[in-house]
């Protein structure tokens, strides 16, 4: 009996063709022609820690990808980032535009499930989005290309200038991290060009499509003197991503100032603290040595990785919305407000559950993830031999897989085979959303058609 879309769930067909992509990507990189002659074979844990790394548009890497990777491979895995970056929102927008035009709803659970993972779909029809969302990643991809090769087509050949320029604003615009230098563009951390484009395509890839297609329809509104208004959920996105750029900016800045990592040059010190910022959260390359950062600027770095981007994006973690609501709920808690209010609007208190539920799973997958590659990596070494700085340079590794960044201390290369499948299983959830991902791995589960009696607990 032939199978048809209806008989599956729409979460659990994002997650299995999700992996079917890693795993078809893993054969490809595995293959002769996806290496360069002089490298060594890639192994199958590496060719599936990499290929999983680009289709969860993470970067962590495990072989560098400029030299271990020949041109056929680094097209793979530029290919890989593509379909990862835009395949989640658009694979289940098209399954939603599907069941609409035969006039099958998608059961309130499934949809509650879905909008935790990648944002509401309600503002827009289906299929209007999808078009709008290839056309506006083709136009800034396009964008992004001409820029870095204004760069590129100076010190490289116009060839090999086109190929740089179109792989790092492919994998800038959907947070992948990937780039072709061993360094990651630490080479070019001067350059302003490169600096702000690659920021630009991390911000406008980041911010989430619905965003950007109301700025547009308020923006158009305005110059044709017609009233107009931007959501509310644009508004705290905007904001929300202001506020973390500026406070991770100067806070770097000021923690950085002086130091190793950047020196001391007022100019160099606030670009690099700048791109740090912006890239901290989801986009995964850098332009300073990570390894000699200060702790606590790693710590502030885990804690911009764990928020991560927009809902909607390319980017992974928890979503700037999230955290806005959840710091909206305590703000009006501190107040004695009967709810919670945030830009001068009430938030639903679903919405406020789902905040919670959100934050809660991301940081039960955290400390799972910590736990299992504190057992993979340091086994039964006692805990004066197994190094000081482990414990944080894994829970920073773990942070960066599960939100998608691709930043690291330094350790990925140098991790045992269980532990990169640790975090490759880690890349994957944060991709597809830990909510998700338990609801495909237990199924569906009826509700029940009664409550228990109310008892009181005391909290604190």
């Amino acid at each position: 009996m032939a199978t048809t879309i209806n008989e599956f769930s729409i979460g659990r067909t994002v997650v299995l063709s999700f992996a079917g992509v890693i795993v078809l990507g893993c054969l490809l990189l595995m293959l002769p022609v996806s290496r360069n002659p002089d490298q060594q074979a890639v192994s199958l844990v590496d060719a599936l820690f990499t290929s999983a790394s680009a289709v969860c548009v993470t970067g962590l890497a495990v072989r560098d990808t400029g030299t271990t990777f020949s041109l056929v491979g680094q097209g793979v895995i530029l290919g890989l980032i593509q379909v990862g970056g835009l395949g989640f929102l658009t694979l289940s927008t098209l399954f939603l535009s599907s069941l609409q035009g035969k006039k099958k709803n998608v059961s309130l659970p499934r949809r509650h499930l879905l909008e935790i993972s990648y944002g509401s779909v309600d503002a827009v029809h289906p299929a209007q989005l999808l078009k709008s969302i290839l056309l506006f990643t083709l136009l800034v991809e396009a964008l992004g290309v001409v820029l870095l090769f204004c760069h590129f087509s100076q010190i490289k050949p116009w060839g090999d200038a086109f190929w740089n320029s179109l792989f790092h604003a492919i994998s800038a615009f959907c947070n992948a991290g990937f780039g072709l230098y061993p360094d990651s563009l630490m080479s070019f951390r001067g350059d302003l060009l490169v600096n702000f484009t690659i920021m630009g395509l991390i911000i406008l890839g980041g911010i989430g499509f619905l965003v950007v297609a109301d700025g547009v329809h308020y923006l158009r509104s305005r110059i044709q003197n017609k009233n107009a208004t931007l959501s509310l959920h644009s508004r705290l996105v905007l904001q929300t991503t202001g506020i973390l750029i500026l406070v991770g900016t100067l806070a770097i800045l000021l923690l950085e100032w002086g130091g190793s990592a950047m020196g001391s040059d007022p100019a160099a010190v606030f670009l690099e603290s700048l791109f740090l910022s912006v890239t901290s959260r989801t986009a995964g390359f850098n332009t300073s040595d990570m390894a000699l950062l200060t702790a606590p600027t790693l710590f502030l770095v885990i804690l911009l990785m764990a928020i991560g981007g927009s809902p909607g994006s390319t980017a992974g973690g928890m979503k700037t919305t999230t955290a806005a609501v959840c710091f909206a709920m305590l703000l009006s808690k501190a107040m004695n407000r009967p709810k919670v209010e945030c830009l001068q609007r009430t938030i639903p208190e679903d919405t406020v559950s789902k905040a919670m539920l959100v934050v809660t799973g991301y940081v039960l997958v955290i400390l799972l993830g910590v736990f299992l590659l504190q057992i993979t990596e340091s086994g039964q070494l006692p805990f004066n031999k197994a190094g000081s700085n482990l414990f944080f340079a894994h829970l920073f590794e773990v942070v960066s897989a599960l939100g998608t960044v691709g930043l690291s201390t330094g350790i990925t290369p140098d991790l045992t085979t269980p532990g990169k499948l640790v975090i490759t299983l880690l890349m994957f959830v944060g991709r597809i959303g830990p909510l998700l991902v338990a609801t495909t791995l237990v199924g569906h589960v009826a509700q029940i058609p009664y409550v228990y009696a109310e008892e009181n607990v005391n909290i604190g």
